[in-house]
């Protein structure tokens, strides 16, 4: 049984209960139930089957996470198609190579809650812009309660849901009832660190294994709940909040902004909560600048229970039963923490040509500084390892990719002859079998003395320290290592000026820059050499800098004038760096610091 036959199932058997609810905009709930999500999804279906979309077809969804995301996603494999997942942040050329490489026939057009106002990073304004190069495109739909786009094929989501008179019910049952497991379910195009992404096939049968892996794991009631935050274009994000909730008949809490994910936590208390170390690191700084001295009564019986027990509170983590943190490596002194206060956390790693996760940490089996152990159906192995067991991670299992879509010479050179893929991350496996990750083959940097450094550590290590918001290493063919560090501007109102980090430092990094304003201060003022923020950071590094040989042990240092960010192309939509364009855009500080070398 498939998604969109669980999601049948539901309707049925959970008719009148809560499926999906999102805040409306005057910050009240709306809740839909699973028969009105599935009438509204078989609606969308009908809808496209009527505008002449074919088994096989694909369809594009641009916008951040909206209940039209789900049932356009799942309308697509009803349909006998695959959807594909373009970023809200995307660019109009990015939108434009998406959606035409994929050759999407159809495309659902939403919000980009971090267009700040600007128009032109609108996500209808932006797909405008790409259109008269998207010939293909028979078809615009934009989502509820927006405008149709200036173009021919433009229309509203009333206007495209009318079309459903025109196409029975028993054609989408038909085509529902037979998807086979090798039928594409999604097309997911990787973020691009460098170049046009690359659509990864991931068919029915990826999906079905990867979630019976997990839920060799764990398993969710009917009702549970689940905070959607990560874009939906993400391979993690589509397994989530297309597939597991359904599969589990979850209740899911879909977020208006990515900036607001912990707020929604604290709300609505969840039972699962996926994110990405930046998400955790934010809520361990705050956590430790709450406890302060209370960290030593969690090894006191009584005092640690009721730290405990408030500590989960605050952050919206009392009903958790798993939480998942994956895309980069996360500092291991943020999970200890997590554990000693019972916040059941683990580490995870994949890819989206494994349809996300391959190893999972979990209760019974986890070792920090490990991405856990590899699911029970997936082989893993360390290609060509060196004396210290490192080398490229390879997986094979029927969670692996279908290929790259129309690109077989991309496949060819990610999979071997004998069916591995190749992962491109250094590691290594320990003698019970937990993996390590220790590096990206393509971003180890070779020093001129011929010295092989990863970066992943030490970058990972010096973002704990509390001012530090990103830390990008440099020293590839460089005599010594250096860094560019951004500062965390929410720490600094909390730590120098005494804000209470949970509720009086403001989520979104334009108005903390604003707060900052208000008390008469600049982000220039921490940033200059020689400040007091200079001077400890310095200390700070130097300490760490114990932790590594000499080769590694970073140098010298600069502090950027304003954070890293995806609107400067500077971060993936997933909070990763991309270390070609952040060099490209600090090229001038970059070389400053090597300038007596």
């Amino acid at each position: 049984m498939f998604t969109p036959q669980h999601l049948m199932k539901n309707a049925s058997k959970y008719a009148n209960e809560p499926a999906v609810s999102w805040k409306d905009d005057s910050g009240d709930w709306v809740t839909m139930t699973w028969q009105d999500f599935y009438s509204i999804s078989l609606k969308v279906a009908q809808s496209l089957i009527s505008l002449g979309f074919e088994h096989g077809d694909k369809l594009s969804i641009y916008s951040y996470n909206r209940f039209e995301w789900y049932t356009a996603y799942v309308a697509a494999n009803m349909a006998g198609g695959a959807a594909v997942g373009v970023y809200h942040t995307c660019s109009p050329e990015e939108v434009e190579w998406v959606v035409g490489n994929s050759d999407s026939k159809v495309v659902f057009v939403g919000t980009n809650p971090m267009d700040g106002g600007d128009t032109g990073k609108m996500c209808n304004h932006r797909l405008e812009a790409a259109m008269p190069n998207l010939g293909k495109v028979e078809a615009v739909v934009s989502m509820e309660g927006m405008d149709a786009i200036n173009h021919e094929t433009g229309m509203t989501w009333v206007e495209f849901l009318s079309k459903a008179d025109s196409t029975p019910e028993s054609i989408v049952m038909e085509r529902t009832e037979s998807i086979k497991p090798d039928d594409v379910a999604t097309l997911i195009y990787t973020s691009g660190t460098t170049g046009n992404p690359k659509g990864v096939v991931l068919t029915h049968d990826n999906m079905d294994f990867e979630l019976g892996e997990v839920h060799k794991i764990v398993r969710f009631n009917q009702g549970d709940g689940y905070v959607s935050w990560l874009p939906c274009a993400h391979v993690f994000g589509q397994l989530a909040d297309n597939h597991l909730w359904i599969r589990d008949a979850m209740h899911m809490r879909v977020v208006d902004n990515p900036l607001h994910s912990i707020d929604y936590c604290k709300e609505v208390n969840p039972h699962l909560f996926i994110g990405v170390p930046r998400i955790y690191e934010k809520v361990y700084s705050n956590l430790v600048a709450g406890l302060g001295s209370k960290v030593g009564w969690l090894k006191l019986p009584i005092l640690g229970n009721v730290v405990r027990k408030a500590a989960k509170g605050k952050i919206g983590f009392s009903n958790l039963k798993f939480a998942i943190t994956g895309a980069a490596p996360i500092n291991p002194e943020i999970l200890h923490l997590f554990h000693k206060l019972g916040i059941p956390i683990f580490e995870g790693y994949g890819m989206t040509e494994t349809t996300a996760g391959a190893t999972l940490g979990h209760p019974g089996a986890n070792r920090i500084g490990s991405v856990g152990k590899p699911l029970v159906g997936t082989e893993l192995r360390i290609d060509d390892p060196d004396e210290q067991g490192n080398g490229e991670i390879q997986f094979r299992g029927r969670h692996v990719m279908a290929g790259y879509y129309k690109n077989p010479e991309a496949t060819a050179e990610t999979m071997t002859e004998d069916g591995w893929l190749k992962s491109g991350d250094l590691g290594k496996v320990d003698s019970d079998g937990f993996v390590y990750v220790t590096g990206r083959l393509k971003e180890i940097y070779v020093s001129s003395a011929g010295k092989n450094i990863a970066p992943l550590v030490i970058e990972e290590t010096m973002k704990s320290i509390p001012v530090v918001s990103q830390c990008m290493l440099v020293g590839d063919n460089r005599k010594y290592c250096s860094a560019l560090f951004t500062l965390d501007v929410g720490a600094i109102l909390r730590d120098v000026h005494g804000l209470d980090g949970a509720t009086e430092v403001p989520k979104d990094p334009a108005e903390q820059l604003a707060k900052l304003a208000e008390l008469g201060h600049d982000l220039s003022e921490y940033t200059a050499v020689g400040s007091d923020t200079y001077n400890q950071l310095q200390e700070a590094v130097m300490e760490l800098n114990r932790k590594f040989s000499n080769p590694e042990q970073i140098k010298k240092f600069a502090i950027l004038p304003r954070d890293l960010s995806v609107d400067h192309g500077e971060l993936t939509p997933t909070l990763k760096i991309r270390r070609k364009q952040i060099r490209e855009n600090w090229a001038a500080e970059i070389e400053e610091m090597y300038a007596d070398a």
